[in-house]
């Protein structure tokens, strides 16, 4: 039994396909949570056109990620939750994929599965939003939190989630600093002592929707996220988060040389963009969160 929170946001075309890849599963989640921060009714309305009480549809004005799976959370009455985004499809056999891996796996606290792309574009190279997991692991306290998965396919415990303090709506989608909010709550999980897992036995298909032009933005928020996530517990003096931003910050510099070799203007523009928010993310997260 699982609870499916998916926030969304003017997307009801994704949204409608989305749902009906839930409930086409065998057998279907307890339910699906949609959390609605559009502007229209278009999404409410596709979840009317379904016809089926599984699907509850739920308004919250406030737009962030972070709080509307928060808010998702707060309302859902199974042991585990799936966390999935408005964009992605899964396949008929993903929920007894979810069950036999929460068994294989020991019931872990967070489980994390595959994102694959649903249609390749030609990006020169660039994946967007997809996870690879080689095999089956449990991770342990020291591991980057970036390395089991993102926000996007992620099974909890409920109650693990609200004793955590769920995501931090500072991060992510819809605050200042656009992404980073599962990665932080990675790192708060890791540094609890939970069990926190991945397996390649649960997967889904993401349906990339942004155009090329669009990829340095999204490469920037990833990255300005992720130096306000090591900002914020930098502050707090936690000095392991330093690590982690030379690691990104390596990242940066090794894509620019992979876009001088490939003579690739987009891989040049992208790790430009990704650059300046690390050190965006950096400056303002440590602004950000030094304030009371």
């Amino acid at each position: 039994m699982i609870t499916v929170v998916i926030p969304t946001l003017e997307r009801p075309e994704q949204l409608e396909r989305c749902l009906r890849s839930l409930l086409a599963c065998d057998p279907p989640p307890q339910e699906v949570i949609v959390v609605d921060q559009s502007r229209d009714d278009r999404s409410r309305e596709v979840v009317g056109r379904l016809g089926t009480e599984r699907v509850r549809w739920v308004r919250l004005e406030r737009r962030s990620t972070a709080a509307a799976r928060n808010h998702g959370a707060s309302l859902a009455s199974t042991d585990y939750l799936a966390l999935l985004e408005d964009d992605i499809e899964v396949a008929p056999s993903w929920t007894a994929d979810v069950a036999a891996a929460l068994r294989q796996l020991d019931r872990p606290d967070a489980l994390f599965g595959a994102i694959d792309e649903a249609a390749r574009v030609d990006r020169r190279g660039l994946a967007v939003s997809t996870h690879d997991v080689p095999v089956p692991t449990v991770w342990g306290r020291g591991t980057h939190p970036a390395r089991p998965g993102y926000g996007g396919h992620m099974i909890i415990r409920r109650e693990v989630l609200l004793e955590t303090g769920g995501f931090d709506p500072r991060l992510g989608p819809g605050s200042p600093f656009l992404g980073a909010e599962d990665i932080d709550l990675n790192y708060r999980l890791l540094r609890a002592g939970r069990t926190v897992a991945s397996t390649p036995g649960v997967r889904m298909l993401h349906h990339q929707w942004r155009e090329p032009a669009r990829l340095p933005h999204l490469m920037y928020g990833y990255n300005l996220g992720h130096s306000a996530f090591c900002a914020k517990h930098l502050i707090r003096g936690d000095l392991r988060p330093l690590a982690f931003v030379a690691v990104q910050a390596g990242g940066d510099a090794k894509m620019l040389a992979s876009a001088i070799r490939r003579r690739s203007w987009l891989r040049a523009r992208v790790a430009a963009w990704r650059a300046a928010g690390t050190w965006r993310g950096l400056v303002a997260g440590l602004r950000r969160f030094r304030a009371p």
